[in-house]
């Protein structure tokens, strides 16, 4: 009943949003919303990927030039995994290489198909998700949400979890809708509110994972902007910050004179973040699973022994051989494909290394960067997040840091930097009429960042 809930969800949204005169930048939207989810899925293919095919059929598209390029690094990564689920000695799941190519190709229709525009609403979706998410699991601690308590020996409050399986996933999801609401331009209140509720969550959810992940994103950020002198100077990025520091501020002055156990069970939680003591359980889990991550890579012959055969490794670093283990995928990304791949998964583990290093000072690649460092624990791999991140920060430029901004001519017009939906060209409607009178030539470098080249090239030279 739920898959067929979800089924006809989807076609009534597919009719609505056909009527819509924005449908477009409705179905964006989506797309990104979904890729704030886990594992929301329709006869095992995720509904991110659905939404991806129903935004690519949809009117209004453009064709990226060099997107081949892009897709191409995507595909022979890919395809090296995929390989591996045919020769491999220890597959667990035959369907996980169908996922891998789902998302894929997700990615590879976002790059070719995507205006800047469709980013940005992408962007706003994700982020629209998280902290929606970050929300219920707010409510969940405030005993507002109904839910059973999660690991009260290391939270007396206990761990929420928001719309997902599990409190790291909702510490890793808060974490980049934290950083993603810092950054993107938007009014003060939600600004406001998106910092104040995903930090909320960030920190209740007590997933070191995400603490170290969103610490290395954070400080990465900051040493390189310092060696690239760039600063943010545009008002809309910036304003709203001052106000949820002071929302934060005040929050953390009441939990520490009204709730101290929480403040011990962080400060106890913080200090087993770098290191495992004899009483941190799932620290020792951790550990145990990655030697035996090792271990099994050591046995594997040169193409490894197959997707989805890091997921043989047990909780407590048990190896499951024989029969079929009810998990897919390892806790750390980079052992889980050297596992699975050997030498055949180093093109995969370079792709997100070098995409996450190069686009780390744009919001999509800070982002990307957060989940791949909470991977190193927590695998995200397989999840929509990872790969229209993926591809967003493969396309040139920051897709969420120019906001709508209404300018003035030399001649006094206001014009609005918007863009058309249809063949992703940014236009104005007031320069071409001003052509047509004649006006005096206007070049590239008055009209403000918003217009790219194929709309510089109506302007008189």
């Amino acid at each position: 009943m739920e898959t067929l809930l979800i089924v006809a969800l989807c076609i009534l949204g597919v009719v609505v949003l056909g009527t819509l005169r924005n449908g477009r930048a409705a179905l964006s939207l989506l797309v990104g919303a979904s890729a704030g989810l886990v594992a929301v899925q329709v006869f095992r293919v995720h509904v991110f990927t659905i939404l991806v095919i129903a935004w690519a059929l949809y009117k209004g598209g453009t064709h990226n030039p060099k997107s081949a390029i892009r897709i191409v690094l995507i595909a022979i990564p890919v395809a090296l995994m995929a390989f591996t689920s045919v020769v491999g000695d220890l597959v667990n799941s035959d369907t996980l290489v169908y996922q891998l190519i789902g998302l894929a190709a997700s990615s590879a229709l976002i790059i070719a198909l995507s205006t800047k525009e469709d980013r940005r609403q992408m962007l706003g979706g994700l982020l629209a998700m998280v902290t929606l998410s970050s929300i219920v699991g707010v409510l969940q601690v405030l005993k507002i949400v109904p839910l059973d308590p999660w690991h009260l020996s290391v939270s007396a409050l206990g761990r929420p979890i928001g719309l997902y399986p599990e409190p790291d996933w909702l510490g890793m999801f808060a974490g980049v809708g934290a950083v993603m609401a810092w950054r993107i331009p938007m009014r003060r209140s939600l600004r406001v509110l998106a910092v104040s509720v995903n930090s909320a969550a960030f920190i209740l959810a007590f997933a070191r994972a995400a603490w170290i992940a969103v610490a290395v994103g954070v400080a990465v950020v900051i040493v390189t902007s310092w060696f690239a002198r760039k600063r943010e100077k545009d008002h809309q990025s910036t304003r709203g910050r001052a106000a949820a520091v002071g929302v934060i501020a005040a929050a953390t002055v009441c939990v520490f004179m009204f709730v101290p156990t929480l403040v011990n069970n962080l400060a106890t939680r913080l200090s087993q973040t770098l290191q495992v003591s004899g009483d941190d359980i799932s620290g020792q889990a951790r550990v145990r699973q990655f030697d035996s991550l090792m271990r099994l890579a050591d046995m594997a012959p040169f193409y490894g022994h197959g997707l989805s055969a890091s997921g043989r490794v047990g909780v407590w670093g048990d190896i499951i051989s024989g029969v079929a283990s009810s998990n897919n995928v390892a806790s750390n990304w980079i052992l889980a494909m050297w596992v699975d791949g050997k030498y055949l998964a180093v093109p995969f583990i370079m792709l997100f290394t070098f995409v996450a290093m190069k686009s780390m000072r744009t919001i999509e690649g800070q982002a990307l960067l957060i989940v791949l460092v909470s991977s190193l624990f927590s695998n995200a791999t397989f999840f929509p997040v990872t790969w229209m991140l993926l591809a967003l920060a493969m396309m040139p430029g920051s897709t969420a840091t120019t906001p709508l901004i209404v300018n003035q001519l030399p001649n006094g017009t206001k014009y609005a930097g918007n863009q058309n939906a249809r063949n992703g060209n940014h236009r104005t409607k007031v320069v071409q009429d001003a052509m047509h009178r004649n006006a005096p030539a206007i070049s590239p470098a008055q009209v403000d960042g918003t217009t790219n080249a194929a709309s510089s090239s109506l302007l008189p030279s």
